[in-house]
């Protein structure tokens, strides 16, 4: 099963849930997982790429070295005597 065939929401609700299927999936055999979210998984699932960029930014940000001076030397780079 490749990821374009699968289907997932998240639900919140006190009643019963029923799920419509893609036209193409009807007379198919169908798996349904159900298990609760934690509040975890909600916060990940909502946070945006640009929230997640820049939480991993700041993160990484310790370890950056400013390259702009250098310069690579092919002849030193390869001069094994």
């Amino acid at each position: 099963m490749n990821m374009e065939s699968m289907y997932r929401q998240i639900f919140t609700s006190d009643k019963d849930i029923n799920i419509t299927v893609p036209n193409e999936w009807k007379g198919m055999n169908i798996e349904v997982i159900a298990f609760p979210v934690t509040s975890m998984d909600m916060v990940y699932k909502k946070t945006s790429n640009a929230k997640k960029r820049k939480k991993r930014d700041e993160l990484l940000d310790k370890y950056l070295i400013d390259l702009s001076n250098f310069k690579f030397n092919r002849e030193e780079a390869n001069d094994y005597d």
